[in-house]
């Protein structure tokens, strides 16, 4: 199997884009400033941030093996995991959409499309709540705004089995057929049949279990910033730092952008600023999370993409489970 050749375009656009974007960057804050907080991070700063980081990735394969098994898949975890690092060469897509390759993977081990799809929707379903959850760290801070907070973030939870309902399903089918839009009633079709496919995936167990471990990865990943602006000499409370990165990630998600690049990056700075933060600390902090999450993990992925691609003659004997 050969990768689909507009997923390599993309990647290599993105990493330029990426890198002039950096550049351009950490001129306007000031190259000397910025370089003198980097080298303050150290060797051991570094290696707190990327094990972090890899605590992150670890919980998400556990809930993606989790929901494969729930699916009915004996997949061996050293393939899937190889598989589910893969799928991070692409996470700096619009939506994280290029992960959904591991499909492709799992396609060697008899994983039908439609239910690795399913695993991927739940995924990102998830993960969108829990950085909601965690963003609200940061408005929890402030004593006055703490019930607003609980309401939203219960709201939140107790919102998601609504996902599963027949009734839901339902309405949906009706906005859809009553739609103008040929292209509105195809994107209505292929939701409800996501839907209809995450069934196992939705329900309380499966559920809440994954939200929990996505709660817990991405506040690794929120630890991190909070470790690295400590580090670089900034007081800054544990659940702003980790409310800050949480919103950012969101505000990359919803500008559709590759990886978020450039939103993510901009509404960090500017809070992480706004709570006090210097702005060469703060676009060190930026930069430095941002390597050692997005980066990082996109690295991994290349390495294990490229010894699945050499590796691709390797036969497939995965089995399902009745």
């Amino acid at each position: 199997m050969t990768l689909p050749d507009n997923l390599i375009r993309n990647l290599i656009l993105v990493v330029f884009a990426s890198a002039a974007f950096y550049g351009f960057w950490v001129i306007y804050a000031g190259p000397a400033d910025v370089w003198q907080s980097i080298l303050r991070v150290g060797w051991s700063g570094w290696g707190i941030i990327l094990g972090l980081s890899l605590f992150n990735y670890g919980l998400r394969f556990v809930r993606w093996h989790l929901y494969l098994s729930s699916l009915g898949y004996d997949v061996p975890k050293y393939q899937n995991f190889k598989f589910y690092l893969a799928g991070f060469a692409f996470t700096a897509t619009p939506g994280k959409v290029g992960e959904a390759v591991r499909s492709l993977y799992l396609n060697r081990y008899h994983v039908r499309y439609a239910d690795s799809l399913a695993a991927f929707f739940v995924e990102r379903l998830v993960d969108v709540v829990a950085m909601l959850l965690l963003a609200l760290l940061a408005a929890y801070v402030f004593e006055g705004q703490r019930w607003l907070v609980i309401t939203v973030g219960a709201a939140l939870i107790l919102l998601l089995p609504v996902v599963r309902s027949h009734r839901v399903h339902e309405l949906l089918d009706k906005l859809r057929s009553a739609s103008n839009s040929e292209k509105l009633q195809r994107l209505g079709g292929q939701l409800l049949k996501l839907l209809n496919s995450s069934g196992k995936l939705l329900r309380a167990g499966n559920l809440y279990g994954g939200l929990a471990l996505s709660v817990v990865a991405w506040a690794a990943e929120g630890l991190a910033l909070y470790v690295v602006v400590v580090w670089l000499g900034v007081d800054i409370s544990m659940p702003v730092a980790v409310g800050i990165y949480g919103i950012s990630i969101l505000a990359g998600a919803l500008s559709f952008v590759p990886g978020g690049l450039g939103g993510t990056e901009v509404v960090m700075g500017a809070l992480l600023i706004l709570s006090g933060v210097s702005e060469p600390v703060a676009v060190s902090a930026v930069l430095i999370c941002r390597i050692a999450t997005l980066w990082f993990a996109v690295l991994i992925g290349l390495i294990c993409a490229l010894e699945i691609e050499i590796d691709k003659d390797s036969p497939g004997l995965g089995s399902v489970r009745s």
